[in-house]
């Protein structure tokens, strides 16, 4: 639960002590001030507890002043919010029992720090009993509630959606909670992640928006976490050692392969005029070189290891040149003895990924010695005379072992689904996504991630909160289906979009367009001083229509200047490849990127919430808002018309 806490000077030392207590039980706190002895006006404090409550960025709030009696009038004056003065647990307890009050006031002068957190925790723990109570309760608002009723009514006649502002106090709210220590750096599967998916979910579901996965928010994540810690590959009497001799691809779901056939297979090309696995018998391990024979088209290694696994093979050993071999060592160490997370295939019902070795080629050659091949080069010199090529069996037998430790779990995607108002159109889906995940605690020091990815999940959120109330408030609701979706597990390879994609709640078939927002609050080296950039990636390379929608809308609404650097097929960056709107444009779905470029705080500590420029992702939202709500209201949907030109292969 989120809980908004605040105090004047008399309370401080009180309001820490409650805020260990609530968080020790797993709540958000939301710190009000203040916290220092000086004096201050308890208005101040007590109106920003009151607000957050009223509009549902908390649940509930405590006050503390000296006697209680002017925070807890303060915060009568808001609208939805019943404070309850209370010096005893029983009285609090009444105060939620028969009030419904949602807001705690406490007299720091008057009670122990016993009898407080006893009163906090029977306020906490009682519920309103309803009947009767709910009747007097709701005789307490004045007539000015159905006076504002009557204004917004007139609005909603007038509104036009050209009106929608992002409010940025709204944004600024929200990730000064979501990116606080209390989310301990949401690392996906740890416990602040999981704070976060609660927190997500309430939110969405205090705005109005109903379960769509089968009654839930949520669509669970299956995922392993795997470490490797040693290894060895032996080819008869040969026995290789893990690192000094072969590299492997962590995360192994068959870390042990033992006693099979050993093939060479050259380059592991199959393709028309050309199969490297004739005669191959469609079992045990298979050893290829790297690349592709002088004069062939590059194949992308992705293709070649699904070949091998459609062949029947039960691991992929590559051999490379052993100058290429050591780079790859330097390159690969640390990364492959590190804990990974991958997704757990076998729960999924998959488990197509296949162990992949590699090795250099003075070992493969020692191999081959003992066959009729001889060597590499007998080979190379074979295919460059034209003659077929075929696969060759040797006569050792080969065995993997891998040491690693493993645990599997799940984690949250998060999903606010607002179905279409038209018949014909509500099947079609547009999705805007950010990840809520961040990496955690490092060396004690916990990684916020405030704009990394905070600034496009608040800004979804803030999305979410718009396009309900213009269907709530104002009968405006999209055509066609919107869902926003927060998913877990991008610091970890874009685990959560890859697995919506592969288990989408709503067909592939069926989704428009994806407008992914990943990082949006900061500016870059190439920008330091100009706030009103975005970089826009991917919104050409399937369809032109969105791209020209894209165009139009920030002409129109937000006049940005749109950047088009990472865009290009050959960014050295590869951004358009590291979030999660990949995941769908590698199923032929068009998707735009929105992205402000990296800083110096990513991946670090200081990626904090007071650093984000709230105008300006207010100004991205805003035109992530019209392009969206172009592509649900069109009469056509968007078509794919171009081809991609960015490699399929990551």
């Amino acid at each position: 639960m989120v809980v908004s806490i605040g105090c004047d000077h008399a309370g401080p030392e009180l309001k820490s002590l409650i805020v260990n207590h609530l968080e020790s039980k797993d709540h958000t706190l939301v710190n009000r001030g203040t916290d220092g002895p000086e004096s201050v006006d308890y208005p101040d404090h007590a109106h920003a507890v009151a607000d957050d409550v009223a509009t549902g960025h908390a649940q509930l709030g405590i006050l503390i002043c000296g006697s209680a009696n002017g925070v807890a009038m303060t915060a009568n004056k808001h609208a939805e919010v019943r404070a309850a003065l209370a010096w005893t647990p029983e009285v609090a307890a009444l105060g939620r029992q028969h009030n419904n009050a949602n807001v705690l006031c406490i007299p720091a002068r008057f009670v122990s720090e016993e009898v407080a957190l006893n009163m906090v925790d029977a306020f906490f723990e009682s519920e309103f009993e309803g009947g009767r109570h709910e009747r007097r309760v709701g005789k307490i608002a004045c007539a000015m509630t159905l006076l504002f009723g009557m204004v917004s009514g007139v609005w909603a006649q007038t509104f036009n959606v050209s009106q929608i502002q992002l409010d940025e106090r709204e944004l600024s709210i929200q990730l000064n909670i979501l990116a606080s220590d209390g989310f301990e750096g949401r690392e996906t599967g740890e416990r602040g992640q999981k704070k976060a998916a609660a927190y997500l979910e309430a939110y969405y579901e205090s705005k109005g928006f109903e379960p769509c996965n089968n009654g839930s928010f949520f669509q669970m994540v299956p995922l392993v976490n795997s470490q490797i810690t040693g290894g060895t590959l032996n080819v008869g009497d040969d026995t290789l050692a893990l690192v000094d001799n072969f590299l492997v691809y962590p995360g192994l779901e068959r870390p042990k392969v033992s006693d099979v056939k050993l093939t060479f297979v050259g380059h592991g090309i199959v393709q028309e005029g050309w199969n490297d696995y004739k005669k191959f018998k469609g079992e045990g391990m298979v050893v290829m070189l790297d690349g592709q024979p002088e004069g062939m088209e590059e194949q992308p290694f992705s293709s070649k290891r699904l070949v091998a696994d459609s062949l029947g093979a039960e691991a992929v050993i590559v051999a490379m040149p052993d100058e290429a071999f050591e780079t790859r060592k330097s390159r690969m160490k640390k990364w492959m003895l590190r804990k990974s997370t991958s997704l757990n295939r076998e729960k999924e019902g998959e488990g197509t990924d296949l162990p992949t070795l590699f090795i250099k080629q003075s070992t493969l050659d020692m191999w081959l010695a003992e066959t009729k091949l001889k060597s590499i080069q007998n080979h190379t010199d074979k295919v460059a005379s034209g003659k077929p090529t075929k696969a060759l069996a040797f006569k050792q037998t080969a065995t993997l072992d891998i040491l690693q430790t493993t645990r599997e779990y799940e984690a949250e995607n998060v999903l606010a689904f607002l179905e279409g108002s038209d018949p014909e159109l509500k099947d079609e889906v547009v999705v805007i996504t950010s990840h809520y995940d961040h990496v955690g605690i490092i060396d004690g020091e916990i990684h916020n991630g405030a704009d990394d990815d905070g600034s496009g999940t608040v800004t979804v959120m803030e999305l979410a909160r718009q396009f309900k109330m213009l269907e709530d408030a104002h009968g405006m609701g999209p055509r066609r289906s919107v869902l926003f979706m927060n998913v877990v597990g991008e610091e970890k390879g874009l685990l959560g979009s890859e697995h919506y994609a592969d288990h989408p709640v709503f067909p592939l078939e069926n989704t428009v367009a994806n407008l992914n927002i990943d990082m949006i609050g900061r500016t870059d080296a190439e920008h330091p001083n100009d706030p009103r950039y975005v970089y826009l990636i991917g919104s050409d390379k399937l369809s032109s229509e969105l791209h020209a929608i894209s165009e139009e809308a920030n002409t129109t609404f937000t006049n940005l200047a749109l950047d088009y650097t990472y865009n290009a097929p050959d960014d050295p960056n590869r951004f358009y490849y590291r979030s999660d709107h990949y995941n769908f444009a590698k199923n032929n779905i068009p998707v735009i990127f929105y992205f402000t470029g990296v800083h110096e705080d990513y991946h670090k500590p200081g990626d904090d919430a007071h650093k984000i420029m709230y105008p300006k992702m207010a100004e991205i939202g805003k035109l992530v808002f019209h392009t969206a709500w172009e592509l649900a209201n069109r009469d056509a949907r968007i078509v794919v018309d171009q081809v991609n030109d960015f490699p399929s292969d990551r």
